[in-house]
């Protein structure tokens, strides 16, 4: 049997054919022929026999990726729709009122997704499962969590930090979901016939609820006529960061920012003293206790990672010079542990700056349903531009703030 994308493309041309079919008789203002109306028929058939199909298959293919993620490669080929759908088509056939072939099928589906979930895609849509694919999980420093992360701009990797440090992002939810969390069960020492003690654990939940996220971009329409690939490229580029700065500023910062889901600094529990400033040494001794404060909480385990502001990295590798060498910084890696940088991360310039040690397999960020974007041709068509307008709903939380260090380090 076909795999799912080819079933989609196949019942993409049949509605397309069905389409000319019915224009045709609708611009000639008859009736169907006694043919046509059979072929047209049979076509209508094959799209709801090849529908089923469609769910059968991805069913079955989920279950295969469930099996899969324990394998620690990727995939070398792009489903098929990524690599033929063109935005920039889609965009034009939104403007224009035509959305035809692959496109107007993600958009259908992308429709179908937003039901489900009781909300309405009020432009042009694109699915989740275009926004989703699988990254390796040979994490420098763990292998424990395979990583999801968006793919629907490839190079928002480049700009953001949340889709890098092997959270668990779960695309394409479709109502508030809840995440149970297995709390520590104790154990004591007993007398040969005394009763054993209550462990005690206790079972909690990660609650996700969808919160909105907004973001426009404006593009030049000569560029929508061009529709080169490269500038296709620049512009999903440049929605993705958009969306991923936005992520991390409210993921990373130290309070949580009104209007998004609670950050990761509002939820980290585990602390310690940091050092007063010696330059060029404390800010690493601080990533060491912080190291310490963790081990200490029964935390030194899972997808560790460091995720700091900018402002510490420079004193971070000037740190602990040993014959040129750095004997806790070598390349990304601080003290053998993944070191990702970004703005997101609270600062306050030549004073201080954030950062966060812990096993990010605990953080879950939840995508509901795919890309809602309005095609806006008018607000800023005065500089012969469009604006694209993102809607996105996600939540994220922590299944155990005490499996997070968040600390402020001292640069002067």
């Amino acid at each position: 049997m076909k795999n799912s994308i080819e079933i989609r493309q196949e019942r993409a041309e049949l509605i397309g054919k069905a389409d000319t079919l019915l224009n045709l008789a609708k611009g000639e203002s008859r009736d169907f022929s006694a043919d046509e109306q059979t072929s047209y028929d049979g076509m209508m058939n094959n799209i709801d026999k090849l529908a089923k199909d469609i769910e059968v298959v991805e069913r079955q293919e989920k279950l295969n990726a469930e099996i899969a993620s324990n394998v620690t490669s990727t995939p070398s080929v792009e489903p098929k729709e990524v690599r033929e759908y063109s935005f920039f088509k889609a965009i034009q056939g939104s403007v224009d009122g035509n959305l035809s072939g692959i496109e107007k099928e993600m958009h259908e589906e992308a429709q179908n997704e937003a039901r489900s979930a009781g909300r309405t895609i009020n432009g042009l849509g694109i699915p989740s499962f275009m926004l989703e694919q699988r990254a390796d999980v040979t994490q420098t420093g763990s292998g424990i969590a395979p990583t999801n992360v968006l793919a629907f701009a490839d190079a928002m990797r480049e700009a953001s930090v949340f889709d890098k440090v092997g959270a668990n992002i779960l695309s394409g939810l479709s109502a508030n979901t809840n995440i149970p969390v297995t709390g520590a069960s104790s154990v004591e020492w007993e007398g040969e016939i005394d009763a054993a003690a209550d462990g005690g654990a206790q079972f909690g939940k990660v609650e996700l609820n969808p919160v909105r996220l907004a973001a426009y971009v404006n593009i030049s329409k000569q560029l929508l006529l061009q529709n080169g690939n490269a500038a296709e490229a620049a512009i999903i580029r440049d929605l993705g960061r958009a969306v991923g700065q936005k992520m991390d500023a409210a993921i990373f910062s130290t309070a949580s920012v009104t209007g998004a889901p609670a950050s990761l600094g509002a939820a980290a529990s585990t602390t310690f003293t940091e050092a007063a400033y010696s330059a060029n040494a404390s800010i690493m001794a601080d990533f060491v206790s912080a190291e310490q404060a963790l081990a200490e909480a029964g935390g030194l385990e899972g997808n560790l990672s460091y995720v700091a502001s900018p402002a510490l990295m420079a004193e971070l590798k000037r740190s602990a010079q040993v014959a040129s060498v750095s004997a806790g910084v070598q390349g990304n890696l601080i003290n053998g542990y993944p070191a990702y940088y970004t703005n997101g991360c609270t600062k306050v310039a030549g004073t201080s700056g954030d950062f966060y040690f812990g096993d990010f397999s605990k953080l879950y960020i939840g995508m509901f349903g795919g890309l809602d974007i309005m095609v806006d041709p008018y607000s800023v068509a005065v500089n012969g531009q469009t604006r694209l307008v993102l809607n996105q709903y996600m939540d994220w939380g922590v299944s155990n703030g005490a499996g997070f260090v968040k600390a402020v380090s001292l640069i002067a």
